[in-house]
Parts: structure tokens; sequence; C-alpha cells
């Protein structure tokens, strides 16, 4: 997998995962229904994208996404540069946190028997 723009690489991800998560139950299915021990053939994910792709674009003029800046700290003296600390709460927002956690910060239910229904498969 390759790309730059996050919602298609979301998509891209998903259907990925997805085929693995099929693949390893067939090799499961299928070692249980022999019974005969074989060494698997594993799926495995290659991803690719632009170091640093889901922060900021670029701070004080400087580029930070697909630059070396991304393997920094891209945004620092939060006390002291209420401009950084803006566009920290704006980054960490555009992950919609309030779609993931309760007002508690606790993983919503209904995510969490995701997880739990995966575990169980």
């Amino acid at each position: 997998m390759e790309g730059d723009d996050p919602e298609a690489m979301h998509k891209q991800m998903a259907a990925t995962l997805e085929e693995c998560v099929l693949e390893i139950h067939r090799i499961q299915n299928q070692a249980r229904k022999s019974g005969k021990p074989e060494r698997a053939r594993w799926p495995m994910i290659v991803f690719r994208s632009p170091k640093g792709w889901t922060g900021p674009k670029e701070v004080d003029g400087h580029k930070v996404e697909g630059f070396w800046r991304a393997h920094q700290v891209p945004l620092s003296g939060m006390h002291d540069n209420p401009a950084h600390l803006k566009q920290l709460e704006k980054w960490m927002r555009s992950y919609k946190p309030e779609e993931l956690f309760d007002k508690r910060g606790q993983l919503r239910p209904e995510l969490k028997a995701l997880a739990l229904k995966v575990l169980a498969a």
C-alpha cells in the first residue's frame, strides 16, 4: 500500500486488513481440519506514507510533512508559543477523539465491543 491521501488510504487499509483477517482465518481453519503441522505463510502488509502525514504540514513557515523535520518534535514551546498550542490542538482534534471516547475519556462501548469481537473470532 502506498499513498498520501489519508481518506483513500484509510479505505484501502480497511480493505487490506479485512483480506488479511480472512486469510488468517482460512489458514487456521485449514490447519485445524488437516491436523498436519505446517509453517504458515502469514499475510504481511507493507505500508508506505509520507512521514508525518497526519500532522501539521508546516510549522513557522518550515515544511514538516514528508521532510526531515517530521522526524523531530514538530511543535514545541507550548507554554511560550500560543500559535504552536493552537496548531497542536487542531492536530489532535483532527483525530476526532469525541467519536472514540465518551465524556469521561473511556473508549466508547460499541468500539470496545468491536475489538472484543475481533479477538474472539
